[in-house]
C-alpha cells in the first residue's frame, strides 16, 4: 500500500497559496457527526441520513427520458502520459517538485470553474458541474429528497439557483440541476479503468461552506486503495467538503466526496461508476437503490 503524500509535497503549498489555493488539514470527524456541524451539511440530527432511505419522499421534478441525452459519458483516454514525475513513489528532487508544482496549478485553473458551494435547506456542501446545461454531481446526503430549492456559489462568488433531482442513499449519489439559464462552465467525467493504488488525484470543494477570502480549497493526494464501493485518498477533505469532485491528473471527475474516519488517510469518495448505475433512477426524482442491495 502506498504511503501518505510525503512532506516534500508541503513545500508546494506556499507557492499555490500565492496563486488562491488553499489546503487544510483534515478534522477527525465521520459522516454522522458531519450531520450536526454547525453550517455544514445537515444541522439535523443523523437520524434524519437514516430516515431518508425510510420517508422516500419521491418528488418528481424532471422526466428520466428528458435527461437520458445528459448521461455523462467517460472522456477517452488520455493522449498523452503524465510527466515523469508523477510515476514516482515520491518526488526525488527540486525539479519534480516544479514540475508537480505547475501541472497541479494548471490543473486547478481549468477545473474550478466548475465547482460549486451547495446550500440546501440549512446545509451546505458541495458539487461539481458536468454539463453546460447544468447538471451537478454531489453526495446524497447532501442533495437529500428530490425538489429541493438549491442556491449554488462559484469560486468567484456568483450564485445561481437549482433544485434536487434525486439520490442514491446506499450509494451516496446525488444529483442537481442548475435552473437559471446558461450555459455553464463543466468538466469532463472520467472511468476508473486506470486507477490504481497510487495514483495522484486532485480533491477539490468548499469545506466550511463558502468563502470569499480564502476561495476554493485544492488538495493533492494519492490513492489509498480501491474497493468497489469508494475510493480511499489521503486528501483531507473537511465538513463541506461533501458531495466535490476528486479529479485524476486529466481533469476527469473520478469520485464524488462523501465521508471521513479517524485518520488524515481514511477520507471516501464514492466512485463515478455509482453515477451511472443510479443515472435513470436518479434523473427521474427517486430515492433509488441499487438492485442488488433490495436482496
Amino acid at each position: 500500500m502506498p504511503r501518505s503524500v510525503p512532506p516534500s509535497i508541503a513545500a508546494l503549498s506556499a507557492s499555490l497559496l500565492d496563486q488562491r489555493v488553499t489546503w487544510v488539514k483534515v478534522q477527525l470527524i465521520d459522516r454522522v457527526s458531519l450531520s450536526c456541524a454547525p453550517k455544514q451539511i445537515a444541522r439535523c440530527p443523523p437520524v434524519r441520513w437514516v430516515g431518508l432511505v425510510v420517508a422516500a419522499l419521491v418528488v418528481t421534478v424532471a422526466r428520466g427520458a428528458d435527461l437520458n441525452s445528459d448521461f455523462p459519458r467517460p472522456e477517452p483516454g488520455p493522449r498523452k502520459e503524465l510527466p515523469a514525475a508523477f510515476d514516482k513513489q515520491s518526488p526525488s528532487s527540486i525539479s519534480d517538485l516544479r514540475v508537480i508544482e505547475r501541472h497541479v496549478k494548471t490543473l486547478a485553473a481549468r477545473v474550478s470553474p466548475a465547482v460549486v458551494a451547495v446550500e440546501v435547506g440549512y446545509g451546505s456542501g458541495s458539487g461539481v458541474i458536468i454539463s453546460s446545461n447544468g447538471l451537478v454531481l454531489t453526495a446524497g446526503h447532501v442533495c437529500g429528497r428530490a425538489g429541493r430549492s438549491v442556491l449554488f456559489t462559484f469560486a468567484n462568488g456568483k450564485t445561481v439557483h437549482g433544485k434536487t433531482l434525486g439520490l442514491n442513499d446506499d450509494d451516496d449519489t446525488g444529483l442537481m440541476r442548475i435552473t437559471d439559464p446558461g450555459p455553464w462552465p463543466c468538466v469532463a467525467v472520467g472511468d476508473l479503468d486506470r486507477a490504481r493504488n497510487g495514483q495522484w488525484v486532485l480533491a477539490l470543494g468548499h469545506p466550511g461552506g463558502f468563502d470569499a477570502k480564502r476561495s476554493l480549497v485544492v488538495r493533492l493526494g494519492r490513492i489509498i486503495r480501491l474497493q468497489p464501493d469508494a475510493l480511499q485518498t489521503d486528501c483531507a477533505i473537511s465538513p463541506g467538503d461533501s458531495g466535490g469532485p476528486l479529479f485524476d491528473m486529466y481533469g476527469r471527475v473520478i469520485a464524488i466526496h462523501s465521508y471521513i474516519s479517524n485518520a488524515a488517510t481514511q477520507n471516501y469518495h464514492v466512485p463515478i461508476t455509482a453515477f451511472f448505475d443510479n443515472w435513470e433512477e436518479m434523473a427521474a426524482g427517486s430515492n433509488a437503490q441499487r438492485a442488488t442491495k433490495q436482496e
